[in-house]
């Protein structure tokens, strides 16, 4: 049975594609997918930097910075962003790939595709923080879509509000939906497969939340 791959009808009809999907023995529409997902990606991480988007560490010292060398650093920070975005798609499609494919009996290339919705929602995701950081002035960590509101309430520790600024109602989504594939593409038992993705995902969370905090240290080092 060969099965051409669509994305969004694996969202909207979601059982009905995952059981062709799981029946299939060739798939079509693979590598078109791919690059438009790679593009797609490129186009994000660039168009959101170039709006201004985690600029900060630039713009702190622009005063003491000539024209010259200020546009530098951002066109700097544009290519930096698309190499970002690159290594967002691979370690997105492929490692976190490859980490499902290790405790479920299911075709490498078959979880690459569900990963391929995944990656379209964290874009999504990303998109909707446009509007939040623009016009609102509001960072990523305290989306009114995440937990890092609730968790500033608590600590002022910034690293804790960057791992709950992590965790948003589009990761929440994402988890449940990756459960759903995984338990009709799987034999494995539904309880290890929420305890791998969740894992997983706290990993992410923790990885996440690091480089936020980290981000100006890694920046003075790389100067």
């Amino acid at each position: 049975m060969t099965y051409s791959v669509h994305l969004i009808k694996l969202f909207i009809r979601r059982d009905d594609h995952l059981f062709k999907l799981n029946e299939a023995e060739k798939l079509k529409n693979v590598w078109n997918l791919l690059f438009f997902l790679l593009a797609l990606t490129l186009l994000t991480f660039v168009w959101t930097a170039w709006l201004g988007l985690g600029t900060d560490a630039i713009s702190a010292n622009m005063t003491e910075l000539t024209r010259t060398d200020y546009e530098l650093r951002k066109a700097w920070f544009l290519i930096g962003r698309a190499a970002y975005g690159l290594l967002f798609f691979l370690f997105l499609l492929f490692i976190s790939s490859f980490f499902y494919w290790l405790f479920n009996h299911v075709s490498y290339k078959k979880l690459i595709i569900v990963q391929m919705n995944v990656l379209l929602v964290m874009l999504l995701e990303r998109i909707t923080w446009v509007p939040l950081m623009v016009y609102a002035g509001i960072d990523w960590y305290v989306s009114p879509l995440s937990f890092g509101v609730a968790a500033s309430y608590f600590t002022s520790l910034e690293w804790v509000i960057y791992f709950f600024g992590s965790i948003s109602l589009f990761q929440l989504f994402i988890i449940w939906y990756q459960v759903k594939c995984l338990s009709r593409l799987s034999r494995t038992k539904t309880g290890w497969i929420w305890t791998g993705v969740i894992f997983w995902h706290l990993l992410l969370w923790a990885g996440t939340s690091a480089l936020a905090y980290y981000d100006l240290y890694l920046l003075y080092l790389i100067r």
